[in-house]
């Protein structure tokens, strides 16, 4: 009986050791079939995100990185839930496509970033390059007339927000460049338009000039001799011989030399058709040299005296001793309406140039639409 009662024992513990040893093979088949937590498709999602900030793409393709920053933070959410559940019946398929659209989202942000970079990059030198040109020809042609004030503190703003501009495309920024450039491009033109219309009344004689300074050099032509035409507002005196030009110079003139001179201390230089009546040198003029020209002439004389007689004017007289002179080279216009050169340039012309030399001052040369470009 009790031979019978331990071989019943050893059955159920027999039993008992078949059945953990079956528990455990199906628990190794479990673990062994069971889904593993793919850890390396979340890396890979964010090391492409990272890649795709490093090229800026929250600046230059954010809807297409957050899409990607959103499926990937899914992503991380259904890996936590199913690490949560009970290993025998987790599924990371759906974190695995989350994971993939995230990293396809941010190659795909990093590719648009570059690719709107470059095209930036050469479209915002090319408009630099432009708004340069615009701030440039500004400076040379309108920024020492006797503009308003508006109009000056546009071309000082537009000129400041060039530099932020240039400063910011050479580190990268080239949204930051677009935004001040556009504005720097708005302010240039309007101070070109605002000094368009102030100089629109002053070119209206634009036909006389270009008449007088025709006329001037057939003469030169003709006659096989020297003459002079000032362009004012150029600030250049041209030496022509034989109707060519021969030589060229920098002419500082009076503070207001827009329009013809008026009468006596208006600070303005004449436009007209003249000729030197006297050469002086050293010992006869306060200046280096100086070449006098016989202002006013009968047409000025006329104009000062119909002005006079309207009240438009001071009875002070037409005023004279306008010269050609030495002493120049200030970089601004201070004489009293005479032209002044350099010490050397009226050296050079001096020598050339004799008493009946035609000397034809004009306001302009060209046109406004010639002197803007834009």
């Amino acid at each position: 009986m009790a031979q019978k009662r331990r071989i019943s024992i050893k059955r159920v513990f027999i039993a008992i050791g078949g059945l953990l040893a079956f528990v455990g093979l199906v628990i190794g088949i479990l673990l062994l079939t069971a889904s593993k937590p793919p850890v390396y498709a979340i890396t890979i999602c964010q090391n492409e995100i990272s890649r795709a900030r490093e090229v800026e793409a929250d600046r230059y393709a954010p809807h297409v990185l957050v899409s990607a920053e959103n499926s990937c933070q899914l992503a991380i959410n259904e890996w936590k839930y199913q690490n949560a559940r009970i290993f025998f019946v987790r599924n990371y398929h759906q974190m695995l496509g989350l994971a993939n659209e995230a990293t396809n989202k941010a190659r795909e942000a990093t590719e648009l970033a570059l690719h709107t970079k470059d095209s930036l990059q050469s479209g915002l030198s090319s408009k630099l390059n432009d708004v340069s040109h615009k701030l440039d020809h500004f400076d040379e042609y309108y920024a020492h007339l006797p503009l308003s004030g508006t109009t000056r503190q546009n071309f000082t703003s537009a000129k400041l927000r060039y530099m932020e501009s240039k400063e910011a495309y050479g580190r990268g920024d080239y949204k930051q460049v677009g935004v001040n450039l556009d504005v720097a491009s708005q302010l240039i033109t309007r101070s070109v338009a605002e000094a368009h219309s102030y100089l629109s009344d002053y070119f209206v004689n634009l036909s006389k000039w270009q008449r007088w300074a025709d006329e001037t050099v057939k003469w030169s032509k003709n006659n096989s001799a020297y003459a002079i035409v000032v362009d004012k507002f150029a600030h250049k005196l041209y030496l022509y011989k034989d109707g060519k030009i021969k030589k060229e110079f920098k002419a500082e003139l009076g503070p207001n030399w827009i329009g013809t001179k008026q009468y006596r201390g208006d600070k303005a230089t004449p436009e007209g058709k003249y000729h030197v009546t006297k050469k002086k040198a050293r010992q006869h003029t306060k200046y280096y040299k100086a070449l006098l020209i016989n202002y006013p002439n009968d047409e000025d004389q006329a104009r000062y005296n119909a002005n006079v007689k309207k009240g438009i004017i001071p009875k002070r007289g037409a005023g004279n001793l306008i010269e050609i002179h030495g002493d120049g080279g200030k970089g601004i216009n201070w004489t009293d309406g005479c032209v002044a050169l350099t010490n050397d340039d009226i050296d050079k012309v001096f020598e050339l140039v004799g008493v009946g030399t035609p000397v034809t001052i004009v306001g302009s040369l060209r046109s406004l639409k010639e002197i803007n470009g834009f």
